[in-house]
């Protein structure tokens, strides 16, 4: 009846409300998240590349996970015209990791 993007969409928005994201905050975070944004795997979690531009909304979306979450590990770094985004999360932290940003390449 739905396809995999939809599913895909629904257990995010479920997870983030779990986490009690407000409804506006969570229509907020795929767009930020996905907007030019590369993931790449790394150690215990992911690592999202994104335009610089977004370093603000960024670091204030971190901050508000920061909030509900403190289990995870945010970090950002400017490198010219890209903001890498690096989030870590324990072992029983990382299917939340991947709802919230997505599968890494």
């Amino acid at each position: 009846m739905y396809g995999e993007d939809a599913a895909d969409r629904l257990a995010f928005i479920g997870a983030a409300k779990h986490l009690g994201l407000p409804l506006e905050e969570i229509g907020e975070l795929p767009g930020v998240w996905e907007a030019g944004a590369v993931r790449t795997a790394m150690p215990e979690g992911l690592r999202l590349t994104l335009p610089v531009e977004r370093t603000g909304r960024i670091a204030e979306l971190a901050a508000a996970e920061q909030q509900c979450c403190p289990f995870f590990d945010f970090r950002l770094h400017l490198d010219g015209p890209h903001l890498h985004l690096e989030v870590r999360a324990p072992a029983e932290g990382a299917g939340l990791l991947s709802e919230l940003f997505g599968p890494a390449a």
